[in-house]
């Protein structure tokens, strides 16, 4: 727990920010930090009241190690975790609070998925990691549709509609070109080697607007086609700590739901690579081992199984809508840490399982095993009706 009073003289820059049911104030002594998140969420600015959200949260980011801490630290609604190493103040300190801030959402289910929309059609495109997600999203967008995000599929509860979450996009100047757009990078900022950009500095006028889910699409990668599904249970993870001791590994080692532990280095951190059947599960207990630690969970990675080549035909199949359903919990954000889950649904993955089906209950469900990205454009496209 820490006083306000302790950190009122410490951080002179503010941002506010509303994500439907959560006003968010962001704090910190770094205007570079507050300038990025306001850059990242620039269509999120709130004005100064909070009075029609249900919940507001507080963050403060201190960069400068002249505390009562002795070194920087983030400040997570009264938790306070130090940051021995300057070089996580920009990446970890943002998903860090971003990661906070998407628990406390209540009104949306929140998706980790592309979303756009056409003739009030709204397409979700599920994708693990490598798989063309953002890139088919730009190219839908050249081709006329409209754009919701390319990273998170915002599900409301209430009216069952898909709603727009339109963060910045990060992409790679390489992406641009190969949609079409290579205007767009002249004089974007960057962050992490990545380009900064709003939708709407990429193409104008095409932000949608909430709208029925009417088809969700799963990306995948042809070669791992005939997994059976039993197999698709143990997920590959990639997660990066700031720092690794041999207690830690034989921890993991030896929990009933791993296999396949190994470590690389990844920018200087170590990368704890592992098979886990439930790894949402599995994730909850390897976290807690490193709070008893002291050791920070920098990113998670699941579902790293290579990447595909793009070079097979695209194809675009029919599925039950039980399988749609499992792809997008398996992708619910937040997780086991979410409020929602655990405040309304028990902590039942189960009842959060047939909350997804009954939003998505009018959809129809597909598999797209990708392709040439014209090809997964023009299935897209006919699947559609465009």
């Amino acid at each position: 727990m820490y006083s306000e009073t302790l950190v009122k003289g410490l951080v002179n820059q503010e941002l506010r920010l509303r994500f439907f049911d959560l006003y968010t104030i962001i704090k910190s002594d770094s205007s570079e930090f507050i300038d990025l998140f306001a850059s990242m969420y620039r269509r999120f600015l709130a004005d100064g009241s909070s009075s029609t959200v249900r919940s507001t949260a507080e963050f403060v980011l201190i960069t400068n190690p002249d505390n009562q801490w002795g070194k920087p630290v983030i400040i997570l609604n009264d938790e306070v975790c130090p940051l021995s190493d300057s070089r996580l103040l920009e990446g970890y300190a943002y998903e860090t609070i971003l990661s906070s801030i998407i628990t406390r959402i209540h009104s949306h289910l929140l998706i980790h998925a592309g979303v756009v929309s056409r003739n009030d059609q709204g397409i979700i495109l599920v994708a693990d990691a490598r798989h063309g997600k953002t890139t088919l999203v730009l190219e839908l967008i050249r081709r006329g549709f409209s754009f919701l995000s390319d990273e998170m599929a915002a599900m409301g509860r209430t009216d069952h509609l898909v709603h727009p979450f339109p963060r910045s996009l990060r992409v790679r100047p390489g992406t641009l070109e190969l949609v079409g757009f290579p205007d767009a990078a002249e004089g974007a900022p960057t962050w992490l080697g990545k380009l900064i950009l709003d939708i709407e500095e990429i193409k104008h006028g095409c932000l949608g607007k909430a709208v029925p889910i009417s088809h969700i699409v799963i990306l995948q990668d042809p070669a791992n086609a005939e997994v059976e599904m039993a197999d698709r249970r143990k997920q590959e993870m990639h997660i990066l700590v700031d720092r690794l001791d041999d207690t830690l590994f034989a921890a993991i080692s030896q929990d009933e739901g791993v296999t396949d532990v190994r470590v690389d280095v990844e920018c200087g951190y170590p990368q704890i690579k592992l098979h886990a059947i439930r790894s949402t599960f599995v994730l909850s207990r390897i976290e807690a081992l490193c709070k008893e630690r002291q050791i920070l969970v920098l990113d998670v990675i699941k579902g790293i199984e290579g990447s595909p080549t793009f070079e097979s035909t695209a194809k675009l199949k029919s599925i039950l809508q039980i399988q749609a359903v499992s792809e997008l919990l398996r992708r619910f954000q937040g997780g086991y840490k979410s409020e929602l889950l655990q405040d309304e649904f028990g902590g039942s993955s189960t009842q959060l399982f047939m909350e997804i089906a009954s939003i998505v209950s009018q959809a129809k469900c597909h598999r797209l095993f990708v392709g040439p990205l014209k090809e997964m454009a023009d299935l897209v496209c006919n699947m559609s009706g465009m």
